[in-house]
């Protein structure tokens, strides 16, 4: 008696291979061929399931949050009176930790300026969409010159943050230089939404 191939299972082989691939080699190692033969299946049934190949990439890119939200970073943070060099750093240690979590989400900052697929693309959208939310969470309350100052100050750490995940040379001091001026904040854990690193007994010491 033939075999009768199950649809859902096979589309998440072909899924599966594509975070795997990301993972272990970056965007760099994606193509139809490569991930049919991970995944065990037809080449063929990628264009039947999921149109194409970018069809594929693009179901990957909307299977999952790639990075916290802004409302996931504040609750990380040490609830109550914080100086601003801290909050920068806490916020650092925070999303540094969440993407070295995940080997693929790690590749993505890496591949996202050189890699125009949907995955790479989605990924881009989540970390803009991450650094315009925070610094507006994080200063209500504060007048518009604090505000604006927080947002740049929000906009530099990405870049260090981004540059220290892609092991490019990081001036450890300057997070002193961006906090100057800031005013501190008074943190507030947001909505009851479960603070996900609160488990964790620390962070890795290179973290922080």
């Amino acid at each position: 008696m033939p075999r009768t191939r199950s649809r859902p299972k096979t589309e998440e082989k072909f899924q599966n291979a594509v975070l795997q691939l990301v993972a272990d080699e970056g965007c760099g190692a994606l193509g139809i061929n490569a991930v049919a033969q991970l995944a065990g299946a037809d080449k063929v049934l990628i264009y039947r399931y999921f149109g194409d190949f970018n069809g594929l990439l693009a179901r990957v890119a909307e299977s999952r949050p790639w990075l916290p939200t802004e409302i996931e970073v504040v609750n990380a943070l040490p609830a109550g009176a914080s100086a601003a060099e801290r909050v920068l750093r806490e916020i650092e240690a925070t999303i540094l930790h969440h993407v070295r979590a995940d080997p693929g989400t790690h590749q993505l900052v890496r591949w996202r300026r050189a890699n125009i697929c949907p995955i790479c693309h989605r990924f881009s959208e989540e970390w803009r969409a991450l650094w315009k939310a925070l610094p507006s969470l994080l200063t209500k309350g504060l007048d518009h010159a604090q505000r604006q100052l927080w947002a740049q100050a929000c906009a530099l750490l990405s870049l260090v943050i981004e540059a220290e995940l892609c092991n490019e040379p990081v001036d450890r001091p300057c997070l002193t230089q961006i906090a100057a001026g800031l005013e501190g904040l008074m943190i507030e854990p947001q909505g009851g939404i479960p603070d996900p690193y609160k488990d964790d007994d620390h962070l890795p010491t290179n973290l922080l």
